[in-house]
């Protein structure tokens, strides 16, 4: 625990959970926009869906109500041949297998009617079921008062539907009125059906994420790893050197402020060695200097010592100063880095950008090509429904040549028997014409059977015929909507393209703020290395001061007291360089 936290305070640490953070954010927003469009154009779709299947059994109804009309077949035989076509077969359990329906949405979605007094008149098992309870009622209610509404929008129907287990679950019908039966014909499907395939896009914008955030973190940590564990290194020497271990540091050294940081941390290692080498040997000869000067008068003692104070107290002053300069300024390079880090993650979300926004622009060209197709498509179901109604118009021509052939046919009958009434006449002489005038007549009579046949057979093509038009119509109708949509999901991918710009824009204006912040941090760089200069003259003043003194102490070499007190300080002195090791 004790480690996290010190993770957390590091400057990698933070840096790391400010990417993490920025990049959830961003993926959110787009991975949310996208859900959310998906859901609605799912919802819709579905709609349309439903209106198309209920707009293809109304056709279908007509048709059958066209034949009620016409006397040749009754409305119950025309309701029943309703339900088989729109409910399915009838199967053994005296159900209708609308699994083998052409009206059905996706595997549960099925055709139903009701008629004025709320009673099932389409239904796959519930055939003359009334309303079991109120809320049915009131569901059938509003399904009924949708279909006779003139407004396509209103004719959706949206209502709580009680399940096996108690609990209620949305659904949501479409419905139009069929007035020559009192029907209102439509199809109700629960709501989260529509929304099957948004499960896995969730997956995928989760997957999304969570790899986008490793990817990132990777290549962060990558980037700045060497140069923290550099700043490690400097930190571990530090602290050697503070407890008195002299060492001559070894850091790689580069041209960024943590390769400077190095460079210069070595020379100092490197010079403080030199140092405490040249005070030891320094001591060692002030202590010969003190034993000789040990007899010196006593008159000048206190005045060398009042003076030697002095002299400690502004050089340990001075080096404290130094010290403090020197941290301020392992801060400020600190600064300076964590700042280009900054610049360079931000620069690598600018690029991210630039690709998101690249994919939205393939994405748009898609759509376009999409649009293109849909428009071919609709150009060929036209050119298939022309080429179908010259069909039908080239079955009528073959229909009144089987007319013509059909009359051509009795009137060589009627012909045949007229020559076997007079073969018979005739007598012995007319018997063989009388044969022959037979085998005509049953050639006439066959003429006239496959006329019939050819006819069924005409008959059945031209039925065929109808209905292929009114599929590739129904076809057509539904290019036309799918384009539509094609539209909606353009202006979808060009709003979301808008919104990668903007956050590349804001990108750019964060950069530019971190350039700020880098120019105030070289001011302040600059300002510590002329407090370090000020620093360095006072040390200098200071040495000309000691110069001074050791010029009063030669020229009073009688004062003897003066000698005792260098070889105290040079007691001292040998005991603090013994707490440094080299």
């Amino acid at each position: 625990m004790k480690k996290k936290k010190l993770q957390l305070k590091s400057v990698s640490g933070k840096l790391m959970l400010l990417i993490t953070m920025i990049i959830i954010m961003t993926v959110g927003i787009i991975g949310s926009t996208s859900y959310f469009v998906a859901k609605s154009q799912l919802l819709e779709s579905g709609k349309r869906e439903l209106q198309s299947l209920v707009d293809g059994a109304y056709t279908s109804i007509e048709m059958i109500n066209a034949k009620v009309e016409s006397g040749d077949i009754t409305l119950e035989e025309g309701k029943e041949q309703a339900r088989i076509l729109l409910n399915g077969p009838v199967n053994e359990n005296q159900e209708y297998d609308y699994q083998k329906s052409r009206f059905t949405y996706k595997e549960n979605g099925y055709i139903l009617a009701y008629d004025e007094d709320l009673v099932l008149q389409l239904h796959p098992s519930k055939i003359g079921g009334a309303p079991a309870d109120e809320l049915n009622r009131s569901n059938r209610e509003k399904i009924v008062a949708g279909g006779k509404s003139k407004e396509v929008a209103d004719r959706y129907v949206v209502y709580s539907d009680r399940q096996s287990d108690g609990s209620f679950k949305d659904k949501t019908a479409y419905t139009e009125y069929f007035e020559p039966w009192g029907w209102t014909i439509g199809i109700a499907v629960f709501q989260d059906e529509f929304y099957e395939g948004l499960n896995i896009l969730q997956y995928i914008i989760s997957g999304a994420t969570v790899v986008l955030i490793i990817l990132s973190s990777l290549v962060f940590y990558i980037a700045i790893r060497k140069k923290v564990n550099t700043l490690k290194e400097v930190a571990e020497a530090s602290i050697q050197i503070a407890d008195g271990h002299i060492i001559v540091t070894n850091l790689p050294e580069a041209g960024d402020e943590i390769g400077q940081l190095s460079a210069a941390f070595n020379k100092m290692s490197e010079q403080l060695r030199t140092l405490v080498e040249k005070t030891k040997k320094t001591s060692e000869h002030l202590l010969d200097s003190a034993t000789n000067l040990s007899a010196i008068s006593e008159e000048t003692s206190a005045s060398s010592e009042e003076v030697g104070r002095a002299i400690t107290e502004i050089a340990t002053g001075t080096q404290e100063q130094a010290h403090d300069l020197d941290k301020i300024n392992q801060t400020v390079e600190m600064v300076s880095s964590s700042i280009g880090a900054m610049g360079t993650q931000s620069n690598a979300m600018h690029d991210i950008t630039k690709q998101a926004e690249k994919v939205s622009i393939e994405g748009i060209e898609i759509v376009h090509q999409l649009q293109q197709s849909n428009t071919d498509s609709l150009a060929a179901s036209q050119g298939v429904s022309e080429e179908i109604k010259n069909l039908n118009g080239k079955i009528n021509q073959i229909t009144q040549v089987m007319e013509t052939i059909e009359s051509i046919a009795e009137q060589t009958n009627l012909l045949a028997l007229n020559a076997s009434i007079e073969a018979a006449r005739a007598g012995e002489y007319g018997k063989g014409f009388s044969v022959v005038a037979e085998e005509i007549r049953k050639l006439a009579e066959q003429s006239k059977n496959a006329t019939h046949q050819v006819q069924e057979v005409v008959s059945s093509i031209v039925s065929e015929t109808t209905k292929t038009v009114e599929s590739v119509e129904g076809t057509m109708r539904t290019a036309k909507k799918l384009n539509d949509d094609v539209v909606l999901t353009q202006s979808k991918f060009n709003q979301m393209s808008d919104s990668i710009k903007q956050i590349a824009q804001s990108l750019l204006a964060v950069n530019k703020e971190m350039d700020i912040i880098t120019s105030y941090n070289h001011v302040m760089s600059e300002g510590i290395a002329s407090a370090s200069s000020v620093s360095e003259q006072t040390a200098a003043s200071v040495q000309e001061i000691a110069s001074s003194i050791d010029e009063q102490i030669t020229a009073i070499t009688d004062v003897a007291n003066a000698a005792e007190k260098l070889t105290e300080l040079n007691r001292e002195l040998t005991s603090l360089m013994e707490r440094y090791t080299i």
